[in-house]
């Protein structure tokens, strides 16, 4: 068991409406990290800068081929951490959380649920990859509790 673990699992699609089930239904009690978001990210005059995280996920709906990685942190300490969302270069979304879990197979099915997800890994102190091949491939090769076209796999015996 690792001291402190990250899940993700790719999402169905990128939806503004999924983000937020999966917000809600996994870190509840939350506060935004950032006071702003520049789009796009990491540039020296964005776009446009959006002063919620949620009219950022509008954004980044619609502009499919924009990659950002948004964070939240728990306002108590009943469950996860931190929340975040990816979005990837080529058009996908990543839903995870972080912080140290014992039931990493009921996390991970959780998340799929929330976000219709059908590939997930779990990994430590790395971000998932910028393409929907490598997160897939990642998952494929994974030896700890994973989620591979539907499947849980390399879960603890009951």
């Amino acid at each position: 068991m690792m001291d402190a673990t990250e899940v993700y699992v790719l999402c169905d699609s990128r939806s503004a409406n999924i983000a937020m089930r999966f917000l809600n239904a996994c870190l509840p009690s939350r506060r935004q990290l950032a006071e702003e978001y520049p789009f796009p990210e990491f540039v020296d005059d964005p776009v446009q800068t959006f002063q919620t995280p949620e009219d950022l996920m509008q954004r980044l709906e619609q502009d499919e081929n924009e990659s950002y990685s948004i964070y939240w942190d728990a306002e108590n300490a009943d469950g996860p951490r931190q929340a975040m969302l990816f979005y990837t270069e080529d058009g996908a979304m990543i839903a995870g959380v972080g912080g140290p879990e014992s039931s990493l197979d009921k996390t991970i099915a959780f998340i799929a649920e929330q976000v219709r997800g059908r590939f997930g890994f779990v990994t430590s102190g790395s971000c998932p990859p910028e393409t929907v091949d490598e997160f897939k491939r990642i998952c494929g090769e994974s030896t700890l509790v994973n989620l591979y076209e539907g499947q849980l796999r390399n879960s603890p015996p009951a």
